[in-house]
């Protein structure tokens, strides 16, 4: 069976001599791997010694800091389920969370110490506090235990949490990328670590492949994202498609992009547009990464090989995916349905913490997107079924709209949605952010923009797929992984213009 996490890890970076190699750089300072499990045994005392019993919940209102990396460590060695969240949300939205995760002890730092409501609903500790002990040498046994919360991205309803056990985490994750080696490799996510794919990338593939990450207190910003790359000289960068499009807008991109061995895009679809801009750039150095929360990575490629913008790549190992229509039955090659991946486990998302995981195993997994295979075995996603819109009887997916509409040289991004109009009716309405004038290639003016793009519409699209009219953001309503909040779009209908 599979052991504790924490104490695998430990062992391969002694195992390896990796344990005086930099693991993080963080706070103007180089973290080893000695200090960081160092660091982790502390924390596990802190943890026992708070009276903390096993399959305890632990909410960590932390920044992504080697403080962060030590507490969900030392969860695991303790054998509590670590639950990072996200501090820079409202009070409000933080309080829900803690009322959500139901946890036996929050974790903070001075930045969210007062923030949280927390006496009614857990006690207390500052991270300084929780490392202050001796370092325990206990592993608490791992195998089926559950080790770690997330919440989903909650861009369809409330966020839930998703529960992994220690053994969902028990493979290595695998090298960096295929160009260097570990020892070589830094990497640097902007996804935050409480997020799936922002905890693998900074921590969980840094300690099983011996490279070093950069971490960032604060939220890092696209100009602060090169000015990491270019001062940490990383090699390996993990982001949105929408950061990745607003970094091109920043002075010294082209040398931060030239400086990557490898830029990987996930969290979000990567839009016709911005791979037509980034391909020249990077070549088969992007790489786009397709999952979900649930069941992690589902399929990854390289766009530079594919044609099709809708491409992702094939099925990761170990995981088959097929394409059935509303009635479960297979679909061919080329036709479009909803995507379903045979799992090992999935994790189910709940209510509240004290449900405790909801995992199945060993079976079809339903995504919920809408997709199709090649004859080539390469996955296309096309969109999400749950965003589809019915506009005059018809269905409409607002991904085959929004990418038609990002071909125009004067948008950088597109989202529609249907708004009930005064007579009654339903129709689309486009929402766009537009470059600067000087990134404009055809110079269109904005007093003519909404024409051109309702007739590129009407050019290329069905009646009912054509916005009526269109609205400018300065940006779209995203999530704190970069995903579109459609449904905020649904329901402000007019009020954005």
């Amino acid at each position: 069976m599979p052991g504790n996490v924490t104490q695998d890890l430990s062992q391969l970076a002694y195992a390896r001599g990796w344990s005086e190699q930099i693991a993080f750089l963080a706070d103007d300072r180089a973290w080893t791997y000695a200090e960081v499990f160092d660091g982790a045994a502390r924390a596990a005392r802190g943890y026992r010694a708070a009276g903390l019993r096993r399959g305890d919940r632990v909410l960590l209102a932390l920044p992504d800091s080697v403080e962060l990396v030590r507490s969900v460590l030392g969860a695991w060695q303790a054998g509590l389920v670590a639950v990072p969240v996200n501090v820079q949300m409202s009070g409000e939205d933080l309080t829900r969370a803690v009322e959500t995760v139901e946890p036996a002890l929050a974790v903070i730092d001075p930045d969210t110490t007062g923030q949280l409501e927390l006496p009614a609903f857990a006690p207390a500790m500052k991270v300084a506090t929780l490392v202050a002990g001796e370092p325990d040498p206990e592993f608490a046994e791992g195998g089926d235990a559950p080790a770690l919360a997330v919440f989903t991205s909650g861009t369809t309803g409330a966020p839930k949490l998703c529960f992994f056990l220690h053994s969902n985490f028990a493979a290595p994750p695998g090298p960096p990328g295929p160009n260097g080696t570990a020892r070589t490799t830094v990497g640097l996510s902007v996804s935050r670590m409480y997020f799936l794919g922002g905890l693998h990338f900074s921590v969980l593939t840094t300690l099983a492949t011996g490279q070093t990450a950069v971490l960032s207190r604060t939220r890092a910003t696209p100009a602060a994202a090169i000015d990491l790359i270019e001062r940490h000289q990383v090699t390996n960068l993990f982001a949105q498609p929408s950061f990745l499009a607003r970094m091109l807008l920043e002075p010294g991109h082209a040398e931060a992009f030239a400086r990557l061995r490898e830029v990987s895009s996930a969290g979000e679809v990567l839009s016709p547009r911005l791979r037509e801009r980034l391909v020249p750039i990077l070549g088969d150095r992007l790489v786009n990464n397709y999952g979900a929360t649930e069941i992690g990575v589902i399929s990854m490629g390289r766009p530079a090989a594919y044609r099709a913008p809708s491409a992702v790549g094939p099925a990761v190992p170990g995981r088959p995916v097929r394409i059935v229509d509303a009635d479960g039955r297979p679909m061919p090659a080329g036709r479009q349905g909803e995507l379903h991946v045979y799992a090992d486990f999935a994790s189910r998302g709940v209510a509240r913490g004290s449900l405790g995981p909801d995992q199945v195993t060993d079976a079809w997994w339903p995504t919920g997107d809408l997709a199709s295979l090649d004859d080539d075995g390469v996955l296309h996603v096309h969109g999400r079924l749950d965003d589809v819109e019915v506009i005059g009887g018809q269905n409409v997916v607002p991904g085959e709209v929004e990418r038609l509409l990002e071909r125009h040289p004067r948008v950088l991004e597109a989202a529609v949605s249907s708004v009930r109009r005064p007579a009654g009716d339903t129709s689309l309405r486009a929402y766009v952010v537009t470059v600067p004038d000087g990134e404009a290639a055809g110079g269109a003016q904005d007093a003519t923009l909404d024409a051109e793009l309702i007739a590129l519409a009407r050019s290329r699209l069905s009646w009912y797929k054509v916005p009526q009219d269109v609205v400018r953001l300065n940006t779209l309503p995203r999530n704190a992984n970069g995903k579109i909040l459609r449904r905020q779009l649904r329901a402000a209908g007019g009020q954005f213009v």
